[in-house]
């Protein structure tokens, strides 16, 4: 399109045009703009969209903008030549993971054409990845694949997300398996029956296929398939037990990078460690103990570990405790829900949040950054100390898993850091203050429809039903899986980063901890 036209294009406007026809429009305007490197269209296309959006728009409109929206900043990014930046902050792909989510947690989602909506997921996927949220992004591919389990682009940068995953791994079977997964993710992408969402470059397919070769070319993948044996160990030896870790492998909450490929048994334990680490021999002279990190770390794992149970129990129980005989308490006429079994979901949800704290309070001693300690949060230990600013050590650090968990904390929300790129970060983090300092009022689920109005707590706190406290307490669980996996592999890439051939190593072997003395003896 001549620059001419562009302009005619980019300043007509929209409030004479139908919902369909401005959307239709502004796609339009967008596609032109990508093409023609022209930034303008792309600015003008988010002005009309935020106009756009001031109207009461169906369901489908509404995710439909969010999606529009997402790739006029893709076409700001690119006019910028910004891909491939190492650079942590970017507000062009800030945009677009929110606009993304967004798209997918509206309720018109679900009435898009499915291609639309694998495109979504996909894209969204994409851009996780490449900020360092891998976990996040793997779950993302797989929920395009459950719609269209031949989706061509979904299957391809699924394989290289994987492939980029295993490169993390320091266990040489987990780092296979994953190369394996990724080789057959980049096949099924090049098969004759894969569905592609537009008219791509036959050179595209054939990069898959070259790609693909060269992982075959590594490893001997007939012979990894053999030995993965995915589903050998039993789940447990109670029937109870077994229930328990398939609703783990189900929900992807193991501490296992093997159980991002799905509920496959041998991925029913938290395997995850860090890996050896080094301190100088001076760093904490006459002490013969592994490092404090350690130690640490065995406090984190444990802790979300018991979490993720208690969140379990708390779902899944339905009996009547006897701890709540005899707790004498008032009907509030708003169906309130209290029981042990909820107090579990609510102590699940706190001390998941907690995690995240706990893991910036482990990267500000790891890395050195020197922060305030009663001041630091998952937030803002990134940051230049009372400043909305990033640490200029953190502007181009070379760590992948690093800036995948800086760019995790974007998902919360905080009073002073307010930028986010999770759609319900405000609602996470209003329910955590009220469980840890005012009033969280639950009613049951069930009994919204039947309720004569909008249950309250009248401004002592929050007031939600069982069923979105239990959406968000598993949330919330699953972002500190996350966390604990990319913090354990970022500390990985900088011990690997540290080492000098030149230098005289000592070594400690560290021993597991046999199950036998977790149990505590009767007093």
């Amino acid at each position: 399109m001549e620059r001419d036209n562009l302009e005619k294009l980019r300043e007509c406007s929209i409030s004479k045009l139908t919902d369909n026809a401005a959307l239709d429009h502004i796609g339009t305007l967008i596609d032109a703009s990508h093409d023609a490197g022209f930034a303008r269209g792309a600015d003008r296309a988010i002005y009309l969209l935020d106009e756009l959006a001031k109207r009461k728009l169906d369901a489908r409109h509404c995710a439909i903008l969010e999606y529009f929206k997402a790739n006029a900043w893709a076409v700001k990014e690119e006019i910028a030549g910004d891909r491939g930046s190492w650079a942590w902050e970017h507000p062009e792909r800030e945009h677009q993971i929110f606009a993304l989510s967004r798209a997918a947690a509206r309720p018109g989602f679900i009435e898009l054409d499915v291609i639309r909506g694998c495109q979504i997921l996909t894209n969204r996927a994409n851009q996780l990845n490449v900020m360092g949220r891998f976990i996040d992004a793997i779950e993302g591919w797989d929920a395009a694949l459950r719609i269209i389990p031949k989706f061509a682009m979904a299957q391809a940068n699924r394989g290289y997300g994987l492939k980029h995953y295993a490169g993390l791994m320091a266990d040489d079977r987990e780092r296979a398996i994953l190369l394996l997964h990724a080789h057959d993710g980049l096949i099924a992408a090049t098969a004759a029956d894969a569905v592609y969402d537009s008219i791509y470059p036959v050179a595209l397919a054939q990069r898959f296929a070259d790609e693909a070769r060269t992982y075959a070319a590594a490893v001997d993948l007939n012979r990894i398939r053999e030995l993965q044996d995915f589903d050998a160990p039993p789940l447990g030896r109670s029937k109870a037990e077994r229930k328990y870790r398939q609703w783990c492998l189900d929900r992807r909450l193991f501490l296992n990078p093997l159980n991002d490929l799905g509920p496959h048994a041998r991925a029913a334990c938290d395997d995850l460690v860090l890996p050896p680490l080094s301190e100088r021999f001076d760093e904490r002279p006459g002490v013969v103990t592994p490092p404090p990190v350690v130690g640490f770390f065995n406090r984190m794992k444990q802790e979300y570990a018991s979490a993720r149970f208690m969140l379990y129990e708390g779902l899944h129980d339905t009996k009547l405790h006897f701890s709540d005989l005899g707790v004498r308490l008032f009907d509030t006429l708003d169906y309130p829900m209290h029981s042990l079994a909820i107090e579990r979901v609510r102590t699940a949800y706190r001390v998941a949040y907690s995690l995240l704290d706990k893991v910036a309070f482990l990267v500000d001693h790891y890395w050195k950054l020197g922060k305030i300690a009663n001041r630091i949060n998952f937030k803002n230990v990134w940051m230049a100390e009372g400043k909305p600013r990033l640490l200029d050590r953190f502007k181009d650090y070379p760590n992948w898993p690093l800036r995948g968990l800086f760019w995790l904390s974007k998902e919360l929300f905080d009073d002073q850091l307010k930028h986010t790129t999770g759609p319900d970060a405000r609602e996470l983090h209003d329910i955590r203050n009220a469980l840890e300092h005012k009033f969280l009022q639950v009613h049951e689920g069930w009994a919204r429809p039947f309720m004569w109005a909008a249950p309250t707590s009248d401004g002592l706190g929050l007031s939600i039903d069982s069923d979105l406290l239990e959406t968000k307490a598993l949330r919330v669980v699953k972002i500190a899986r996350s966390a604990l996996i990319q913090l354990a592999l970022a500390i990985g890439v900088e011990e690997r980063a540290r080492a000098r051939p030149d230098t005289f190593i000592g070594s400690m072997s560290l021993f597991g901890l046999d199950d036998r003395r977790k149990r505590r003896d009767p007093m």
